[in-house]
């Protein structure tokens, strides 16, 4: 997510792009739901691009007459370019990293997939295997299991940032020709919702800022707190913290100190209503349990 500074130079959630077709109505659809501080635009293959403005360092702020476009995989080929020094710091300069194996959503197409590899080779990594999210938590999950006594049943459920994926794994100890056990890990089912993560929580509470303040005395007749992109990143901002502070108080006391023309945004907000805005939401959560469950073939009783 972009920072306060430069709203319109930093972006986020790029994984979500992959492979999008540029048209009116989903770039509508974006700005208005998820990318409010992202201008996008068509590159030469019809998909969706990224233009930002260049960084004045002098003036420290955003030159609106130097702009430039990102394909959606030199923005992920940078943020692996940063994946891989932090690697490469990790191990204490031993040596570059070269291969790597990246995990994907489950619903990713062919033309994603290989749009992130691209990214990856952008990036100077080799990549060795792509693996499903939830896979990979699975494998994790029994590393150290030995289920001999009889298979075990697992559902994972996975709410990311952007996105939600359940799988039904089953675990159980093999044996082979040369008598050696060990744990074979198998996906039975699985179920997702592409658009279901933490940050449409945050946009409903973006929103409820953002009314809130359009709302105050101070701001009628002027133009919507949602046009101006600084102000927007510090509602962002403040959503991730009143959130957390929601999921253990029933009650917060909200302040923006002059979040515009030097008006503060200023009120109450109670764990019910920000609940009752998000119904939406909570709405949809099960589905991907059910999805998995109907694949696997198994009740929710079989699972442990």
């Amino acid at each position: 997510m972009a920072n306060s500074r430069y709203p319109k130079s930093t972006f986020g959630d790029m994984a979500s792009l992959m492979a999008l077709k540029y048209d009116e109505e989903t770039v509508s659809d974006l700005a208005l739901e998820k990318f409010v501080l992202t201008d996008f635009v068509s590159d030469d293959r019809g998909l969706i691009a990224t233009q930002c403005f260049s960084i004045d360092k002098h003036e420290l702020k955003e030159d609106e007459n130097a702009k430039a476009t990102y394909f959606t995989e030199e923005l992920v080929s940078m943020v692996l370019q940063y994946g891989r020094k932090l690697s490469e710091l990790q191990a204490d300069g031993t040596g570059a990293v070269k291969d790597a194996v990246i995990t994907v959503p489950s619903y990713y197409n062919q033309e994603q997939r290989r749009m992130l590899i691209d990214a990856a080779e952008l990036a100077g990594l080799n990549v060795i295997q792509l693996v499903h999210e939830n896979s990979a938590a699975s494998v994790m999950y029994g590393i150290d299991r030995m289920d001999t006594e009889k298979p075990l049943n697992v559902l994972i459920y996975n709410m990311g940032g952007r996105d939600t994926e359940v799988s039904v794994v089953q675990y159980s100890a093999v044996t082979d020709a040369k008598n050696k056990t060990f744990e074979h890990v198998e996906i039975l089912g699985e179920g997702y919702d592409e658009t279901l993560g933490g940050m449409e929580f945050d946009h409903v509470l973006v929103k409820i800022l953002a009314d809130r303040f359009n709302a105050h005395k101070d701001r009628q007749g002027k133009a919507d707190v949602r046009t101006v992109p600084r102000a927007m990143k510090r509602l962002y901002k403040e959503a991730s913290g009143i959130k957390d502070i929601l999921s253990a108080n029933k009650l917060v006391n909200i302040k923006v100190p002059e979040l515009l023309d030097y008006v503060t945004l200023s009120f109450e907000l109670t764990r019910d209503e920000y609940e009752a805005a998000c119904e939406h939401l909570f709405e949809r959560v099960a589905k991907p349990i059910h999805q998995a469950l109907e694949q696997s073939g198994l009740s929710a009783d079989e699972i442990e």
